[in-house]
């Protein structure tokens, strides 16, 4: 465990782009609790979670101590996220890659759901691959301009950590955040 005053992060990038695995090693490197923002917002069988409360839960965890968000949730909220966060982590690399790991998780799924799902929530169906898709183009086109946008305040500009290659990825999966030590 690294030695340092790193108590929030916020990680969030399109989908399949390794959020979750990121959180899990940064949650080792830095003793702190993950929260996967899929496990809120659905229930089980794929169910969206009433939009009160998934933002209730949301802002009972951004309000704690010590923590690490992965995912987006609500985007009423997650601005307040990255305020509170210590860091951001940005994980904004090529789609054509998070196309390819969607594919490769959407295969995985067949035999073994994400860990971090509620039960009984199956996205190993065409129609949740095909929604999926879609939604990964749309987040490339639409989310991530606001999202360069938000980071480029001033009063985030320096906690925002950018992941835009797959070497950049493994570095920070090794060696935890660089200014954090």
């Amino acid at each position: 465990m690294k030695n340092s005053l790193v108590q929030k992060i916020a990680v969030v990038g399109n989908a399949a782009g390794g959020k979750t695995r990121m959180s899990l090693r940064l949650s080792q490197l830095y003793a702190l609790p993950v929260t996967h923002v899929d496990s809120i917002q659905f229930v089980a069988g794929m169910t969206v979670r009433p939009y009160p409360e998934t933002c209730k839960l949301l802002l009972q965890i951004t309000e704690g101590e010590s923590w690490i968000i992965d995912g987006y949730g609500p985007l009423d909220l997650i601005e307040s996220r990255f305020l509170a966060a210590d860091w951001v982590v940005f994980i904004d690399l090529p789609i054509w890659l998070h196309f390819w790991w969607c594919a490769k998780r959407q295969f995985k799924n067949l035999w073994s759901p994400r860990a971090e799902l509620p039960a009984g929530c199956n996205e190993a169906t065409v129609a949740h691959t095909l929604k999926l898709y879609r939604t990964m183009w749309s987040m490339h086109k639409k989310m991530r301009p606001e999202l360069l946008r938000i980071f480029n305040r001033e009063n985030l500009r320096r906690k925002v950590i950018y992941v835009r290659s797959f070497q950049q990825w493994k570095d920070l999966y090794k060696n935890g955040i660089p200014f954090a030590s």
